[in-house]
């Protein structure tokens, strides 16, 4: 399931797929200018809103595999952060410094 959620700089999508038993859980972001875009759910800022810590192991990587008790727990927090404009201002800023110190390579085709 993709939910897409928009920001003013970024787009967001909460993505959650189901396999047998587990899921593939990540919140991608993209930045609407330039159509860079990265995974960033092991963010320090969206990691304290899923009380996550920073020594998990399973933040090492940038999509999670869960089970899907977990991955739904995540996609609902992830809604609602998201659909917060507090907290998406907050986090854009966040973004806006993540990019500057280190590039975002992965790119999609923009479409108006």
């Amino acid at each position: 399931m993709i939910t897409k959620i928009k920001g003013r700089k970024y787009s967001f999508e909460v993505i959650s797929e189901n396999e047998d038993k587990d899921s593939c859980f990540f919140i991608k972001a993209i930045d609407k200018h330039t159509g860079r875009y990265s995974c960033i759910n092991n963010l320090n800022a969206i990691l304290s809103e899923f009380n996550i810590g920073i020594d998990d192991p399973k933040i090492e990587d940038s999509m999670w595999v869960l089970t899907r008790k977990d991955a739904c727990y995540l996609e609902k927090t992830a809604k609602q952060i998201l659909l917060d404009p507090l907290f998406r201002d907050y986090l854009e800023r966040q973004l806006d410094e993540d990019r500057m110190l280190g590039e975002w390579e992965n790119k999609i085709t923009l479409t108006t």
